[in-house]
């Protein structure tokens, strides 16, 4: 008898696991339906966080409505490409104190282009032309641009990184050899290579956790060369 019992045991200890486990899978199954929590890849987590940057961008702008979660086009591409977002951020970056370190819309664009996510990164770069152009132009006026630098330093260390401290060079091929383009009237000899010359288009860059004087314009030029 106490075999057989110990036998039922064993054989009933994993059907109660096995319920336990089942239970525990529903009860996540519900959990995970009733707050809408998707498995974590890699197009929901960039979903995650443009709907995330959306809905931080739309307590700073009134063109911008949390209903657009819902809504079937990409909602990237309308931060990217719609023209009243884009009216909006150039009037608010035009103002007087838009560039101070505690300016929300600083912070947006800080915390969206440090998102790693290419398309939103997209959107930071549409309005660097006109963070850039306002920076340099009140550098002279003594105030406070913390915002300002803080996206032009993200920008940078972006660049930085991922040159992994090359420079951006280009071959330069020597015009008195003839090419498949143009003819020469030097007689190419047996083995006799086209000289290549290496012109540096920007040289490497070093990482700079602040802006001075005597960095700003490299660091504005290599955030410009971004989107060139």
């Amino acid at each position: 008898m106490s075999e057989d019992g110990s036998s039922s045991e064993e054989t009933n200890t994993p059907t109660t696991s096995v319920s336990q486990d089942t239970s525990t899978a529903e009860t996540t199954a519900i959990t995970t339906s009733a707050f809408n929590i998707h498995p974590e890849t890699p197009s929901s987590s960039s979903s995650f966080n443009t709907h995330l940057a959306i809905q931080s961008l739309s307590s700073i702008l009134t063109t911008v409505s949390p209903s657009l979660l819902s809504q079937d086009q990409d909602p990237a591409f309308y931060l990217l490409h719609n023209p009243d977002i884009s009216s909006q951020v150039s009037s608010l970056l035009r103002l007087p104190d838009s560039g101070a370190g505690d300016n929300n819309l600083c912070r947006w664009f800080y915390d969206t282009f440090q998102s790693s996510e290419p398309q939103l990164q997209l959107v930071v770069l549409r309005f660097l032309p006109v963070i850039a152009g306002l920076y340099l132009s009140r550098v002279a006026l003594k105030k406070p641009l913390a915002g300002f630098e803080a996206v032009l330093l993200a920008i940078y260390a972006h660049e930085t990184t991922s040159r992994a401290g090359q420079a951006v060079t280009v071959n330069v091929p020597d015009l008195s050899y003839p090419s498949i383009y143009h003819e020469s009237k030097r007689l190419a000899k047996d083995n006799d290579a086209a000289d290549l010359n290496l012109a540096v288009i920007s040289p490497s860059l070093e990482p700079h956790g602040t802006v001075r004087s005597t960095r700003r314009a490299r660091i504005v030029g290599c955030c410009i060369r971004v989107i060139l």
